[in-house]
Parts: C-alpha cells; structure tokens; sequence
C-alpha cells in the first residue's frame, strides 16, 4: 500500500563529497550509399545470423541502404550520438549510425556483414546483432549497426544538448523549443503511463537489466527515451544499451524511469508555455506512485540501493519534491531510515 509520510523540514545534507558518475564510452558506427560486389561473412549455416539471411535474400545492401538514408520517412530519432532509421520491410530490426557520419555518401561496393549477436543473451534490450562495415574512407572506417527493434513510446523528453546543431547553440529546424507546451504535455502523458503499469512490469525492467548486465552491457540512465513504454504489452522495454563493464545502480533507472531531470523545467511557473498547478500536481502524484511500485519491485526482486555507490543524479532525485513527499522528510537520513524500513537499503 502507498504511504505518504508528512514532510517536518529538516536541513538537508551536503552532498559535495560524492563524485558524478559519468558514461565514458561510445560505439562509434554507420553511414551509406551505392554498390556492387557486395560479400557477406556470418557465422556456419547451422548458426546463421538471422539478420545476415535476410540481408542475402532481399539484396539489402543494394537494393535499400542508399533508399532508407535518404528518405526522411526512415528515420526514427536521435539522441546523443547515434540516428536510428526503419527498414521498410522488416520490422524486427533498426539500423543505426553515428550523427557526424548521418549525411556523408560512401561506397558500398565491398561492404561485408559481420555477426555482432551474443547468442547466450535471451532477452531483448535492442542490442546489436549485427554490422555493416565499409571501406575505410580517408583512412576512416565506418561501421553502421543493427540492433533489434523494441516496442513502444519513448518515456518523457530527451536531453537538452540532443535538440540543438553541435556546437552552435542554435536549436535544430524541426525540434520544439525544450519548455514547449506539447513537450510538457506529454511528458506528463507518458510518466502517467508509467505510473499505471502493474508492479510486474517495474520487476520485468529490473530483471532485464540486471540480465544485460551479466553480458556487459550498461543502460544510459541520462536519456529517458532510452525506455520505452509498450501499452499493448504492458511492459518498459529498453533501447540503446552499450557494451561496457560499468555495475548497475538501480537508482540510476528509477532516475531515468521518471524523467526526473526534465520534471523542474515542466513545473516550473517562470516561462510562457507554464502549465497549470493541477497539472503539475498531477504528475508529481504520479511520480509518487511509480517510486512506490519501484521499490515493492526491488524488495520482491530481493534489490537494495547501495548509499555507497549513488551517482550524481540519484542525489539530485532524492532532493526533488516528489521523494521527499514519499519520504515525508527533507533530511537524507531519514530518508535513507525511510528506505531501509521499506526493506531496499
């Protein structure tokens, strides 16, 4: 049951002794054009990639790359570092590139697929399976990845930097202001869809990530649109993990499962585009509630938060209006005391 603690404000703790955890990698991969004398290498027929059997049937290479990049209606989205694109024709996989190599034509003549799957890795996460490797072009090799589709509506908006050309300041032609009203809109849609998922979705999530973890693979809790909110299914389904050997902190998803970095630019009564106090009201009851089915996940997955190991963000969480309404108290303490009591930490 949900219990909402009355706040007594205590003086909060200083948090400058903790260290931003920060994600230090990335894939660099893609781009695309013509071709000819394409060749193909997987694995032994009796493990074939099922990607790289499609890729030789349909004359992929040939016959679509130069079509799906340079038709507008292909492309997904973006985020930090990589444009994700459609494959008209199959929709169990995606395609995706870095955004500095987006727009570059390149020769396809002696493109080779490479077999990228982990085969022991039974659950989908959109991972890669698979790679489109090119010439290298002055020196510069250029890969372009596939990665396993994933149902469902992105969770909240995506990061600032994502939304404005590189290094300019300037926000890119086809992107909403970051405090528009449709974006606040739905933001508030999709963290009320979240908050209405049954507690075994919360566990679902929990046990996939904790499932790529065993095979390296880390989730980027900076970007919420790396979940995905499946209604049909009733399940957060993941995108856009990278390989790398970073543990998992737990906090760091309830971070990125509420959207809790775009929520202060969403209530705040200082723009033009303010939404009502119902509104705002609205979604931090919601935000209450998906803390709630959070921990009950993590208690019956047998989870604890490590105060130890905390990233910036999950700081920064804790100290915003909707924790400290669950925990009824300002103070860190308490809200660790809070925590434990709630069998988590």
């Amino acid at each position: 049951m949900l219990t909402i603690y009355p706040i007594k404000p205590v003086k909060t703790n200083n948090y400058n002794n903790f260290q931003q955890q920060r994600k230090k990698t990335l894939v660099n991969d893609v781009f695309i054009r013509t071709t000819p004398n394409i060749s193909f290498k997987g694995t032994e027929q009796n493990e074939r990639n099922s990607f790289i059997e499609w890729a030789e049937k349909t004359d992929f290479l040939k016959s679509q790359l130069p079509y799906i990049f340079s038709n507008p209606d292909c492309k997904i989205g973006s985020g930090f570092f990589h444009a994700a694109y459609s494959i008209p024709g199959n929709d169990e996989y995606i395609l995706r590139i870095p955004k500095n190599q987006e727009f570059q034509i390149f020769d396809f003549s002696n493109a080779i697929i490479k077999d990228k799957e982990d085969k022991n890795l039974m659950i989908n996460i959109g991972q890669e399976i698979a790679t489109i490797e090119l010439p290298k072009e002055k020196g510069i090799p250029t890969t372009i990845e596939i990665l396993k589709k994933q149902k469902g509506k992105a969770i909240g908006i995506p990061p600032l930097q994502t939304l404005f050309i590189p290094g300019t300041g300037v926000l890119k032609s086809n992107e909403l202001p970051y405090d528009d009203l449709a974006r606040k809109e739905y933001y508030a849609s999709t963290i009320h869809k979240v908050a209405q998922l049954p507690i075994s979705a919360y566990e679902k999530l929990i046990s996939d990530i904790r499932e790529a973890e065993k095979f390296d693979y880390h989730f980027d809790h900076l970007n919420s649109n790396n979940l995905l909110i499946d209604e049909e299914s009733g399940v957060i389904n993941i995108i856009d993990m990278e390989k790398m050997k970073v543990p998992v902190f737990l906090g760091d998803l309830l971070y990125a499962l509420t959207n809790m970095n775009y929520f202060s630019t969403f209530s705040s009564q200082h723009n033009k585009y303010a939404v009502a106090e119902e509104m705002v009201n609205k979604v931090i009851m919601d935000i209450v509630e998906i803390i709630d089915k959070f921990i009950q996940a993590m208690r019956n997955k047998g989870e604890k938060f490590n105060r130890e190991e905390c990233a910036y963000e999950f700081f920064r969480f804790m100290n915003s209006l909707p924790f400290e309404l669950y925990c009824g108290t300002c103070d860190d303490n308490e809200k660790w005391k809070v925590l434990s009591e709630k069998g988590v930490a």
